[in-house]
C-alpha cells in the first residue's frame, strides 16, 4: 500500500488502466456488499471490498497519485475524501481513516482488489482492535487563544525583581535608563515565556481529564490581539463530551482567553 502526497494527476492513459488502482478512504466493520450513499472523489462510485467482517471503502482510480497546480481542485479532492469517510463513519459508527491519497496498485499477477483484501486479511486482528479501540469516540479540535498584553501586565504586577528594575530605571539618567529598559524587557519575555509553559502544563492537565487522549499539534498564529497559545486534537467519548466542554466553557469565561471547538470528527488523528 502506498501513500503519495497530497494531490490528484490528470491521466493521460489507456481506458484499461483507469480500473487499475483501488482509491481507499477508509476501513470499517462491514461486510462485503455494505452500501455508501457518498460519491467519492470527482463523482467516483464508492464500494466495499472485504474480508470476514471488515471492509475498506474504495474507488476505482489510476495506480497513481492525485495531482494539480489548481489548489482549488486539490482542496475539492480532500474534501471529497472527507465526506466519504463521514459518511462512513455515520453509517457504521467507527473507521479508521486513510490519508488522502493512500491508492493499492496491482501487483504481479495480483488484481488491486486482491492486495487489499490481503492486507485486511493479514492485519485483520490489529484493525479490529484499533476499531474497538476507537468504538463511541470521536476526534475535537481544541484551540486555546490568549490575550499576550494582558499576560504580560499580570505578570509585571506579580514579580518583584520587573517592579524593582521599573523604580531604577525611572531614577537613573537616560543613557542608565534604556539599558535598564532593556533588561527589564528581556526578564519580562522570560517571564511570559514561563507562565505560558505552565499555563499550557494546567490546561492541558486539566483538558486530559476529559478525554481519552489528546495529540498536541502545531500552534498557528492567531488573529487580532489573540495568540494561540494550544492546538490539540482530543479523543473523546460521548460520556465525556459534556465534561470537556464545560472545562473549555471555564476557559474560554477567563478574562483574555478564548476557545475554539471543531467537531465530532471521524478518529483522524488516532489512527
Amino acid at each position: 500500500m502506498t501513500h503519495p502526497c497530497e494531490e490528484q494527476a490528470h491521466m493521460q492513459a489507456p481506458a484499461a488502466s483507469l480500473r487499475a488502482g483501488r482509491y481507499v478512504y477508509c476501513v470499517a466493520r462491514a461486510r462485503a456488499g455494505a452500501a455508501l450513499d457518498a460519491e467519492g472523489i470527482g463523482g467516483a462510485r464508492v464500494y466495499a471490498v472485504a474480508h470476514g467482517d471488515l471492509c475498506a471503502l474504495v474507488h476505482d482510480c489510476p495506480a497513481h497519485p492525485y495531482q494539480s497546480d489548481d489548489p482549488e481542485v486539490a482542496a475539492a479532492w480532500v474534501l471529497a475524501h472527507h465526506r466519504v469517510v463521514e459518511a462512513a463513519w455515520k453509517r457504521w459508527g467507527t473507521v479508521l481513516p486513510l490519508t488522502f491519497n493512500t491508492i493499492v496498485a496491482p501487483g504481479e499477477g495480483t488484481a488491486a482488489d486482491e492486495n487489499l483484501a490481503a492486507w485486511l486479511r493479514t492485519d485483520y486482528v490489529a484493525l479490529r482492535g484499533r476499531l474497538d479501540s476507537l468504538a463511541g469516540k470521536a476526534e475535537y479540535g481544541v484551540q486555546v487563544f490568549w490575550d499576550p498584553l494582558a499576560v504580560a501586565r499580570k505578570v509585571a504586577a506579580a514579580s518583584p525583581e520587573i517592579r524593582r528594575l521599573e523604580e531604577e530605571s525611572r531614577a537613573r539618567p537616560r543613557g542608565l535608563a534604556y539599558m535598564y529598559r532593556q533588561k527589564l524587557d528581556a526578564l519580562l519575555k522570560k517571564e511570559v515565556r514561563a507562565a505560558a509553559e505552565r499555563e499550557f502544563k494546567d490546561l492541558y492537565d486539566r483538558l486530559s481529564r476529559c478525554a481519552d487522549s489528546i495529540h498536541i499539534e502545531k500552534a498557528r498564529e492567531g488573529q487580532g490581539p489573540l495568540q494561540m497559545l494550544m492546538n490539540l486534537s482530543c479523543l473523546a467519548s460521548g460520556e465525556q463530551l459534556p465534561g470537556l466542554k464545560a472545562e473549555l466553557d471555564r476557559i474560554d469565561d477567563t478574562e483574555g482567553y478564548a476557545v475554539r471547538l471543531v467537531g465530532p470528527l471521524p478518529p483522524y488523528s488516532f489512527c
